[in-house]
């Protein structure tokens, strides 16, 4: 058996994880101690993880039940946690930016759109970056059995968080 270490992608999340990669943290996501430091890790070192919690909770009564709703949270950890590993470096300059982007997501969030906007996010994500999809879906499914469609569901839209706070960014940068 080969070591493998994970290798940088530095286009993350805008390209796929790599099937090295998404080896290797499929194996790494099952270990829940590992899973719970890492998470606090990625929170602390990056604003936008942080706030990305905080945008996920205001979720909470629209989610049948509190299960779903852990699923769903459980994909934010998830992808904070692959994002850290693969691409440590978030380039957001701005802490506006993330501050705007996750208002934007928390207003959503408590709205009637919310179905539309997860379900958006979901199909985007899932097409887009499968392999990650899969990793998330995986990992999800020893704790999450039965809700892995909830955890991508989660990751899809801390993608989409991180993708709109570096837009908000250049847009406050130019």
């Amino acid at each position: 058996m080969a070591l493998t270490i994970l290798e940088h992608q530095p286009a993350f999340p805008e390209e796929d994880l790599s099937d090295s990669n998404a080896a290797f943290l499929e194996m790494l996501l099952q270990n829940q101690q590992l899973v719970s430091a890492s998470h606090i890790g990625a929170e602390s070192s990056h604003l936008l993880y942080g706030m990305a919690h905080w945008a996920a909770n205001q979720s909470k009564d629209a989610f049948p039940d509190d299960n779903i709703h852990a699923g769903f949270t459980h994909g934010f950890t998830m992808y904070e946690i692959i994002s850290t590993l693969v691409a440590p470096k978030i380039t957001i300059a701005q802490k506006s930016s993330v501050v705007a982007a996750t208002k934007g997501l928390a207003q959503v969030l408590r709205s009637d759109k919310m179905s539309d906007f997860l379900s958006d996010a979901y199909n985007e994500f899932s097409s887009l970056q499968p392999v990650t999809a899969e990793v998330i879906a995986n990992a999800s499914a020893r704790h999450y059995a039965g809700l892995t469609h909830y955890s991508i569901m989660g990751a899809a839209i801390e993608r989409q968080l991180e993708l709109e706070a570096r837009e908000f960014d250049k847009n406050i940068v130019q």
